[in-house]
């Protein structure tokens, strides 16, 4: 754990962090602790950079960690951290004489929009080029890299870093078929199945979702009943590993996510017969606000005034379907 981290820490926890401006010192101090030298102020700093011909870029990650104890008690202090990081210090930077101090933070989405509530799309649009966004086309790309490394025939003949959606699902089908199913059956194409049961509702999924999913999809392959000769992965491989991938998804939320953990807590604590989908809102004993935040981490959507779950957290949460509502859910998925 770094010096900056447990001064931020401890600070947040104390009286005076409930205001914004003294959030905005603490957060220059950190800058100033990370360039070493005694600096007294980031003018000080700037001006020696320049002496030096030098440039400097802080890095800022784990915003989240942070911030989470103070999210759970339903403060407000974090709220004014994030502001005077992602505001505050940006505009101290961009008044610097010389220039030679950048910062890069990296923020969820999510506590950006309820911390920055005024003019929150106004900031977004501002720095909308620098957004992370993870598409399915980039996961496909990263599957058959790493299923190149292992069986390189997968990728002869095109390059993965710039091929195109369809050329990868194409080089894919070696890999897990064309469906799930034999090509002509009426099962769904594998790679929309596959990504659609990885994703969330807002169409994002994790680098670290794809690594699993290739881990638990070929965690017995030397025992795999190779009913398919036209791929290397086999329909029952595929569909089981969605449910490893979908509790280690909810051991993540619990770690990363707390506040959005607890909410999740109360399907988990639903009684089994009642966890069906979809779900009309009487079933779900849930405030406006956290059905809001659900629905903006793409954890939960509505569709015909019922509520439905994404794959990659429904399995570990203990949910089925009623009849006919796989389909839907999936092609709420897909869009």
């Amino acid at each position: 754990m770094s010096e900056n981290f447990k001064i931020l820490r401890d600070f947040m926890e104390q009286e005076e962090a409930t205001t914004r401006r003294p959030w905005v010192e603490m957060w220059i101090q950190a800058i100033l602790r990370s360039a070493g030298g005694g600096f007294q102020g980031l003018p000080e700093l700037d001006e020696f950079l320049e002496r030096r011909g030098k440039k400097m870029v802080c890095i800022l990650d784990g915003l989240e960690d942070l911030c989470m104890d103070a999210q759970l008690a339903r403060t407000d202090t974090w709220k004014y951290a994030v502001r005077a990081i992602c505001q505050d210090v940006i505009n101290e930077l961009d008044n610097l004489d010389y220039g030679n101090i950048g910062i890069l933070v990296f923020a969820r989405r999510d506590m950006l929009s309820e911390a920055i509530d005024t003019n929150y799309e106004q900031f977004r649009n501002i720095y909308l080029k620098y957004e992370l966004n993870w598409s399915q086309t980039e996961a496909l790309r990263l599957v058959l890299w790493l299923a190149a490394r292992a069986y390189p025939m997968l990728s002869e003949g095109i390059d993965i870093t710039n091929a195109t959606k369809e050329v990868l699902a194409e080089k894919l089908t070696r890999l897990w078929g064309l469906k799930l199913g034999r090509e002509n059956s009426k099962e769904a194409f594998s790679d929309r199945w596959i990504m659609a049961a990885l994703s969330d509702f807002s169409g994002q999924l994790q680098a670290r979702d794809i690594v699993r999913f290739l881990k638990y999809a070929t965690n017995d392959y030397a025992g795999m009943n190779m009913v398919y000769p036209d791929r290397l992965i086999m329909p029952l491989e595929i569909r089981n590993a969605i449910l490893p991938c979908s509790e280690d998804k909810l051991e993540e939320i619990k770690s990363e996510m707390k506040n959005i953990y607890e909410i999740l807590q109360k399907f988990m604590d639903m009684d089994s017969e009642k966890k069906t989908l979809p779900m009309t809102l009487d079933k779900i004993e849930l405030t406006g606000e956290q059905i809001s935040r659900l629905e903006g981490q793409g954890f939960l959507k509505i569709s015909d005034k019922k509520y439905y779950l994404p794959e990659i957290i429904r399995l570990a949460l203990g949910f089925r379907y009623e009849k006919g509502a796989r389909p839907k859910v999936l092609s709420l998925l897909v869009k």
